[in-house]
């Protein structure tokens, strides 16, 4: 059984983004809604590894409650700050904020959410991905882990489970997505050579998941008790598969060195 640790992946790409900063001023905005505790987890740590890249980040939290208009007069005003590279907008929200994703400048779109995003994903050109859905491709490619295989998604999210399905899909992997309405979901997860599991839900994989071989990636995000979760029941699967990724110390700091990855490449378009 082996771990799959972020960090040194991470590291790998923020060595490449400082030979960029070092001349460059690069600036990520974040924009969401106050009160969700995995968003503010998640910015808190964005700003706190900022630094290290040589990066700025600047977060524009808006009330609970905050209509449509307000959200996307927000969204407007940092696709005309010339300031901001990038723009990383919460994910999910709420049914009636969601169409304001699309009122994001596609040359700031840093996480992949726009329409012009997706369309280029199906297209095969990639411009800007999914930083979580990208973080998973690092992973396997930094531990020379191949995709045209057998792979399970457990999970059909905007964010990570559709996105990352093409992502694998464009290079050669077969891909499976369970969801909730799929039926004997260990048989497709047992079946797979590599398992990918995007739900929140703690324990949710187990032991009569996987199997020796497999590979389980560990996207999920939880909290119980204080304490920050994955997807997995390490316990039961740590002595029944072939390698898994941690939560925290997994996924978590690949995801944060994509977002920058595509903040200087938004910077570098903008200056070409």
């Amino acid at each position: 059984m082996n771990i799959l640790y972020g960090k040194p992946v991470a590291e790998q790409i923020r060595q490449r983004i400082l030979s960029y900063t070092k001349n460059n001023r690069v600036t990520v905005a974040t924009i969401g809604l106050e009160g969700d505790e995995q968003w503010n987890q998640y910015t808190a740590s964005l700003s706190k590894s900022a630094a290290n890249y040589n990066c700025n980040v600047v977060n524009c939290t808006l009330s609970s409650d905050v209509d449509f208009q307000t959200f996307k007069q927000e969204i407007e005003k940092l696709n005309g700050d010339d300031d901001v590279d990038g723009v990383l907008i919460q994910q999910p929200l709420p049914k009636h904020l969601a169409a304001v994703v699309d009122v994001l400048s596609p040359f700031k779109d840093i996480d992949g959410l726009t329409a012009s995003s997706v369309k280029a994903m199906y297209t095969g050109k990639e411009n800007f991905l999914p930083a979580t859905a990208l973080a998973v491709i690092r992973l396997l490619e930094f531990y020379e882990i191949a995709t045209a295989v057998n792979v399970t998604i457990v999970g059909r999210g905007l964010a990570v489970g559709k996105p990352l399905a093409l992502m694998l899909t464009n290079r050669n992997a077969t891909v499976t997505v369970c969801h909730t309405k799929t039926k004997n979901v260990q048989w497709h997860t047992q079946n797979a050579d590599i398992i990918v599991s995007a739900c929140g839900v703690a324990n949710l994989i187990g032991k009569d998941h996987v199997n020796k071989n497999s590979v389980v990636i560990d996207v999920g995000l939880s909290f119980v008790n204080g304490k920050t979760c994955g997807d997995l029941n390490v316990e039961e699967i740590a002595d029944n598969c072939l390698a898994y990724s941690p939560v925290p110390g997994g996924v978590g700091p690949v995801t944060r060195a994509c977002l920058f990855e595509n903040a200087v490449k938004a910077h570098s378009l903008k200056v070409k």
